[in-house]
Order: C-alpha cells, then sequence, then structure tokens
C-alpha cells in the first residue's frame, strides 16, 4: 500500500511547534489542498540541487526548515550603522515651502491650551526648561512667546522643582521683562547699570546693583502717555500679555521659599525697582493684574529684605493702603508686616520708626471693619510690630486719644469670633422618690366602667389607669398578674373572666411600647421574671387621664381607718369633706359655706394624720378651720387643662452652678489665634511702652499707664473673667497697669 497520499501528505505539512529558543517561521501554504495540489502531492517531485544527506531543517524548501541550522548561516557579529534621516513627520519644518512654494506656513499657536508640548520642533537634546531659558533671553518675538507661554505652564505645574538656581540670569531677565510696562505707559525703556561707576544721571537709568533710591522721583518726572480707553493695537495688546506673562512667572516661583530667598539676595536692588515700578504704575484695569501679582511677589520676598522709612518700595506700599481695590490693601498689608521676618540682622526693619501720621489714622480706619477678617489682622498685625517701638507710642498719643478711641476699640475686639460655652459643676444629685410598692385600688366607679368593657381592651384600659410608662422601674410579673387577677377574676360577676396569663404579659408590652418583659438570672438558681419600663402610679386615674381624688378624712368610730371615697374632680372632693365631714351648709353661691362661728367647740381636722388640733382640742372658730381644711385639699380644675404627666416625687433637687463664657478662638495646642490675641497683645504692648509721665490735667494727672487703662479696667477684668482664650495675656495686661509706679 503505497504512504504517499494525500491524507499522508497533509499531515507531513502540517506545522510543528518551535523550540523555546528558537524564531517561528509559519507556513505560508493554503491549510485546504485542491484537487490540483493533492495530485500534484502525489506525483514524483523533480530532484534536488542538495545532496541528499542534507538534514532537511537546513532546507529552506522543506516543511522542518530550521533558520538556526541554516548552511549559509555566518555566526560573525557585524555592527548595525544606523542614522537618522529626517522626514516630514519628525521634521516638519524642513519640508515646509518645498511642496508649495510661494506660501507661508502656518505657524503654531503657543496660547492655544491644547496645543501639546510633544508637537513643538524642539531637539530630543534639548530640554524644554532650557529652551524656554534660552528663547526668553534671545529677545526674538516667536522665542520669546514660546518661552513666556511654557513658563508659565512650568511654574504653575511645577514650581516645587523650578528654581532660580538652576536657570542664570532667569529672574533678572523676567524682571527686565516685566519692566517693560512703563515703555507701554510712557514711551520711556528703563536702563539697567551694574556698574556703580558709570553715571546714572539720566531718569531712566537704575542702580540694578544696590538699588535706585530716588526711583519714585525718577516716575514722578515721566509722563504718562497712556490713554484711559481701551482701544489698543495689536501690537499693544501683544506686548501687554508678554509683560503679564513675565510677571505671573515671577509671583508663582517665589511661592517657593529657595526661589524668593536666591531673588531677594543676588537680584536685591533690581527686585526693588522692579517691584516699585510694577506697584507705581497707572490705575487702570488692564494694569490691574500686573499690581497684584507684584504685591503678590513682594508678600514673599520682604521676608529676606531690609528696609527703612526713606525706602521707595516701604513707601510704594505704604500708598497702597489708601487704595479702592481691597486686593492691593490686603496684599500690602501682608507685605509690610512680613518685612525682615526671616533676617537675623539687628534692626534690619527701621521703617517703622517713621510713619506718617496719615498712615496711622488710616490704619486705624481698617480696624473698623469687622466684616472684613483679612484687612483687619493685616492692620492688627501692622500695629502689634508698631507698638513694640517706645519711640511710637508717643506719636500714638498725639494722633489718637488712647483711653476713649484706640484701647475701647482694642477691647472690643477681645470678643471677635468668640463662640459661647459653657461650664458646669453638679453640686447636688437629684434625687427621686422610689417607685409605689403597692398597685392602687380600683375605685368603684372605675371597677364599674372597666366591667364594661370586653378582654383585651379591659385589661389595656386597667394597665393605663394604674401604671405608667418608666424606664428606671420594673416590677414583677407575678405580683402584675395577681393584682389583674385579684380586680377581675371573679367569674361569677357580670363580664368576669381574665385573659390566660401569657395574653396578659403579652397585651402589657402591646398597651406600653416601652415595656420589656425580661427573665434576670439572680444569685444562685434563682430566676425572676419582670415587666421593665412600667411602675405602679400613687393613684389610679380615669379614663381622660387625670388622677382620682381620694379623701383621707379619718372615720370617727376608727381613726385608723380613712373615708377613701373617690372623685373624679377636685370639687367635689371638697364639697363632701366641708359638708359630710364638717357638716358645713352650703349658701347660695356655689363652693360657698355658711362659716359662722360654732356655739360649741366642735370643729377640728382628721385629714390623713393632721396634728393640728392634737393639743389644743376642737375650736368654735368655723372659718378658720375650714381654711386650714381646704389647705389639704386640692384647688379647682380648668375646666380647659390638659391631663397631667404623671412623675415621682423630687425629693432633693439637683443642684448646678453653671459658668458662662465667650471664649476666642485656638489652634490645636490651646494657643490663642485670630484677631482677639492681636489686639489683646497690642494692648499688652502699649501698657509696657507707654511713658511713666505724668498724663496733664485733662487726666487729672494720673500716669500714662493709669489714665489709659483705669476707666477701661471694669471691661478688661469682665473680659478676663469671660474669655479663658485670652487669660495669659490680659493677666499681663491688668498686672502691667495695676502696679504702682515707683
Amino acid at each position: 500500500m503505497a504512504t504517499n497520499t494525500p491524507r499522508s501528505s497533509l499531515r507531513e505539512g502540517l506545522r510543528q511547534a518551535p523550540k523555546a529558543n528558537q524564531p517561528f517561521t509559519p507556513n505560508t501554504a493554503p491549510a485546504r489542498q485542491t484537487r490540483s495540489s493533492a495530485n500534484a502531492a502525489s506525483s514524483p517531485q523533480p530532484a534536488s540541487s542538495q545532496p541528499s544527506s542534507t538534514n532537511p531543517s537546513s532546507n529552506p524548501y522543506s516543511a522542518h526548515f530550521n533558520i538556526n541550522d541554516w548552511v549559509g548561516k555566518d555566526d560573525r557579529p557585524v555592527p548595525m550603522a544606523t542614522r537618522e534621516v529626517a522626514t516630514p513627520g519628525n521634521r516638519p519644518g524642513l519640508f515646509i515651502g518645498q511642496d508649495e512654494k510661494g506660501k507661508s506656513a502656518k505657524q503654531p499657536d503657543f496660547y492655544d491650551p491644547y496645543y501639546p508640548l510633544k508637537f513643538l520642533e524642539v531637539p530630543k537634546s534639548d530640554h524644554i526648561y532650557k529652551r524656554a531659558h534660552y528663547g526668553l533671553q534671545s529677545g526674538i518675538p516667536d522665542e520669546v512667546d514660546f518661552a513666556l507661554y511654557h513658563l508659565v505652564q512650568i511654574s504653575n505645574q511645577r514650581w516645587d522643582k523650578f528654581k532660580f538656581e538652576g536657570f542664570p540670569l532667569l529672574a533678572e531677565t523676567l524682571m527686565e521683562k516685566a519692566m517693560e510696562i512703563t515703555l507701554l505707559c510712557t514711551g520711556v525703556k528703563w536702563e539697567l547699570e551694574y556698574d556703580f561707576r558709570q553715571p546714572m544721571d539720566r531718569v531712566n537709568v537704575l542702580n540694578s546693583l544696590q538699588g535706585t533710591r530716588d526711583l519714585l522721583d525718577r516716575i514722578k518726572k515721566i509722563p504718562v502717555t497712556l490713554p484711559d480707553d481701551t482701544l489698543e493695537t495689536e501690537e499693544f495688546n501683544h506686548h501687554l500679555r508678554n509683560i503679564k506673562e513675565a510677571t505671573l512667572v515671577l509671583r508663582n516661583m517665589v511661592l517657593l521659599k529657595e526661589n524668593a530667598y536666591y531673588v531677594a539676595r543676588y537680584a536685591k536692588g533690581l527686585l526693588r525697582d522692579c517691584l516699585v515700578i510694577l506697584i507705581n504704575i497707572p490705575n487702570q484695569p488692564r494694569l490691574n493684574e500686573i499690581k497684584n501679582d507684584a504685591l503678590d511677589i513682594a508678600e514673599e520676598v520682604t521676608k529676606f529684605m531690609k528696609t527703612d522709612p526713606d525706602d521707595p518700595l516701604w513707601i510704594s506700599l505704604l500708598r497702597c493702603l489708601e487704595s479702592r481695590d481691597r486686593a492691593h490693601v490686603v496684599r500690602a498689608l501682608w507685605a509690610l508686616t512680613h518685612f525682615s521676618t526671616e533676617m537675623e540682622e539687628p534692626e534690619s526693619n527701621r521703617a517703622m520708626e517713621r510713619v506718617p501720621q496719615e498712615t496711622l489714622r488710616q490704619l486705624f480706619y481698617h480696624t473698623l471693619l469687622d466684616c472684613d477678617k483679612d484687612i483687619l489682622s493685616g492692620a492688627l498685625d501692622f500695629w502689634y510690630q508698631y507698638t513694640l517701638i517706645p519711640e511710637n507710642i508717643e506719636t500714638m498719643i498725639e494722633v489718637f486719644s488712647l483711653p476713649t478711641v484706640f484701647i475701647p476699640r482694642m477691647i472690643t475686639l477681645l470678643y471677635y469670633e468668640a463662640r459661647p460655652a459653657k461650664r458646669e459643676v453638679v453640686l447636688q444629685e437629684e434625687k427621686i422618690a422610689p417607685p409605689p410598692t403597692e398597685i392602687p385600688l380600683v375605685p368603684p366607679e372605675l371597677h364599674k366602667d372597666l366591667m364594661e368593657l370586653a378582654e383585651p381592651e379591659r385589661s389595656s384600659r386597667w394597665l393605663r389607669c394604674c401604671f405608667v410608662e418608666d424606664p428606671d422601674c420594673e416590677i414583677t410579673q407575678i405580683a402584675l398578674w395577681q393584682a389583674y387577677q385579684s380586680r377581675f377574676g371573679n367569674s361569677q360577676a357580670p363580664g368576669g373572666g381574665v385573659l390566660p396569663a401569657a395574653e396578659f404579659i403579652k397585651n402589657v408590652s402591646t398597651t406600653f411600647t416601652n415595656a420589656q418583659a425580661q427573665v434576670i438570672n439572680g444569685p444562685g438558681p434563682s430566676t425572676k421574671f419582670i415587666i421593665k419600663g412600667i411602675r405602679p402610679l400613687e393613684t389610679a386615674y380615669t379614663f381622660q387621664g387625670f388622677p382620682y381624688n381620694y379623701c383621707k378624712w379619718a372615720v370617727l368610730s376608727n381613726p385608723s381607718k380613712q373615708c377613701g371615697r373617690a372623685f373624679t374632680n377636685p370639687g367635689e372632693l371638697r364639697t363632701h369633706v366641708f359638708t359630710e365631714h364638717m357638716g358645713l351648709k352650703p349658701t347660695d353661691r356655689p363652693g360657698h359655706y355658711n362659716l359662722d362661728k360654732a356655739d360649741s367647740p366642735i370643729h377640728t381636722c382628721l385629714w390623713n394624720d393632721c396634728t393640728k388640733f392634737r393639743s389644743t382640742g376642737p375650736s368654735d372658730d368655723t372659718a378658720m378651720v375650714a381654711g386650714h381644711v381646704a389647705s389639704h385639699l386640692p384647688e379647682e380644675r380648668d375646666p380647659d387643662a390638659e391631663p397631667p404627666h404623671p412623675k415621682r416625687t423630687v425629693l432633693q433637687p439637683r443642684i448646678v452652678r453653671r459658668w458662662y463664657y465667650n471664649d476666642t478662638p485656638v489652634n490645636e495646642r490651646g494657643e490663642p489665634v485670630g484677631v482677639a490675641y492681636k489686639a489683646a497683645l497690642i494692648m499688652r504692648n502699649i501698657a509696657w511702652n507707654l511713658p511713666s509721665r505724668s498724663a496733664g490735667p485733662r487726666y487729672d494727672n494720673l500716669p500714662w499707664k493709669k489714665a489709659v487703662f483705669l476707666s477701661n479696667r471694669a471691661k478688661i477684668i469682665e473680659i478676663w473673667d469671660r474669655n479663658r482664650s485670652l487669660r495669659k495675656e490680659l493677666t499681663e495686661l491688668i498686672m502691667e497697669f495695676e502696679k504702682e509706679e515707683p
């Protein structure tokens, strides 16, 4: 039998699984053979030019060909030489204008927020940071646009990693670009001079090394030519946008403390001049963003800068306090109070020594803005630093009336953002009478009404008339069942008969929603079955929820026994006692009786073992005895009165001592913070630095400390008592002005 059949040839032509380290070469022959291909497979094949002894795996034409066994394979490694070829895909700029001559290529819009960095024609070897840095320094308009746009993005997203020390002259270039705002406003461009030996007489030349001390005068000498209207040319708008971007990059970068320190130390002269120029630009809405960014920069860098009363930057910030723009006032206050706070050199901030009186008045007006916490807090920060200098207190005495104007305002601020608080100390706990041990008896009238009801409504009514919910009380199930059975267990009586015990206990929980049947395993083997959440009433209650009024008058024949009749209305009880027990005769007026003096002493009080007349015996004074008996009887009930809620008698009331406070804010460590704390510190500084001389005849020749604080002493002590957060600071203040002068 021939083996070279179509079936066997198809099986031999199947692909074999390659080795693990052998590349896979797919068989491209069709999986299904046609009739002609099957006949060809069974026909003799032409002789191969290779010897018959060749391994089939080394035959490229064999189905078992292995590339590793190829005879022509060269095992020597040969290095591959490659080079980068410029194509329109990776270098589109090289091919602009070759196909379409005479047409200008469309430039990319760097200001488009959807223009990603990966499409920019930036060499792979250059970093985007360096490209932007060098592009800004080049001065080429397109490169400057590119640089400023991406510097804004980088400083906004990677401001914590973008540092000036890694990019020399970047800060100077940005400030130089920002100062071009003067070119737009006046047509004059500032020239930077770093050599102090060169002449700087021209008005537009700046001492960029140390700072220009007369810069404010130079700014005044340059007239503003920028109109107030908003009509702008394309070139003006483009230039202004570049200036805003440069200022914004500076603002974003100095938020990092390292950058603020770097620019304040290595470019201090140029930085001062730049801030002074930007703060003093014309007040136009289109320039407001630049001024705000400049004030933000000043807030961060003034920490590392010295100042004095003649410093142009200090003077410019003081002028901002009179601005109508709230943002300018807030930022200027922060910048002023941050001056030299990070410097260890003594007397690095001497500007507080000569603050104009107009500025002091303006700062006091800012302390009146209770609704604006930022301005108020910034003004108090300034006053705190100002009052630390003893000489400044003399100026305040001249400008303000401290006892009647300044100090009362500070005292008012001691309650700023105060929150009411309460502390309680229990001096005596409340004691409540224990629950009754006996279940109240059912008066005949109530028993008659209950017997007319069918179960389980009758048992529910009886429970509501004799028990009340009380979460602190309990009663045993056996006692409750026995009381119920004794009242209604007479099957001979009409409507008599009781519920089974299990159904009755279940009905208790149905009647009182908070009552629960519980099993308590007592000490030892004993087990106690209770109903938790109810207690017996002192007296039975009517269906309407009012208590029955029992007559407690002793029977003459048996003084140890009481009358015991029950009445639903207090008026009926009073009538019963006065007519049946005292023998009084009613008059024509309802509720009134004949109180004429008796012929003999026959009247006495037998109400509930009363001892009023035990020693003196009966009396003939009818009115007096009737008045005494009436004191035992309940008052008449209002016809519109609501049913009372039965409560246990309070034997001992709860006595609590309470303290009410108005505490101002504190931090997580319990230390005072905020406006009230600053106001207390300002008053303490004033008390420390007030002159020791007499205040003059206007204040009865009292020392200044007494004259300023004596009239406000009671209010300060009251706040000391109410505000626990400021007790330490107010204690120091009180001790300071209370001590006697030597």
